[in-house]
């Protein structure tokens, strides 16, 4: 671990991830044309969520970083639960790697006890070691789901053309 590393102030650095998506979550909705609550779905087996604007559907790449559930109290790792698909665990390997590399047990633990507090910072944390261009959080049930946005794109009509 170089000087500089030992001198790393993560909680500082936790913060500045949670900063930096409020501010992508601000923009990204804008840049696409996106209203306050689009209507959406999600699949998990494609890793996608598409977005209904007014005008057009916007085409998400995600990564399903985790999940909450309120009877557990616990956040979950989408790498430590076998009901995940794979590719989810795979594309946060940038970040269980980060965090055995500078011992941070926040991500490298399969459980973390706490609630969304807890789940949205592993988010923002996962989500700027991916770069994602932002995030997006859906509750099904007692279930919430923790989801970084890797790519967006609009969706091309049969029509369209592409520019």
């Amino acid at each position: 671990m170089s000087d500089a590393e030992k001198g790393t102030d993560w909680a500082a650095w936790s913060r500045e991830a949670v900063e930096m998506m409020v501010a992508r979550n601000a923009e990204w909705p804008k840049q696409f044309g996106l209203q306050a609550s689009p209507g959406f779905r999600w699949d998990l087996d494609s890793a996608t969520l598409v977005l209904q604007g007014p005008l057009h559907e916007v085409i998400a790449t995600v990564c399903l970083v985790g999940t909450t559930s309120d009877s557990e109290g616990s956040f979950v790792w989408s790498w430590a639960n076998e009901a995940i698909p794979r590719q989810h665990g795979e594309a946060l390997e940038v970040v269980h790697d980060f965090g055995r590399e500078h011992h941070l047990a926040l991500l490298t633990t399969a459980r973390i006890p706490g609630g969304r507090p807890e789940a949205t910072e592993c988010l923002c944390i996962a989500a700027r070691l991916q770069r994602a261009a932002g995030t997006f959080i859906d509750k099904q049930g007692e279930v919430t789901l923790y989801f970084t946005i890797l790519h967006l794109q609009v969706a091309m009509g049969e029509n369209q053309l592409p520019n």
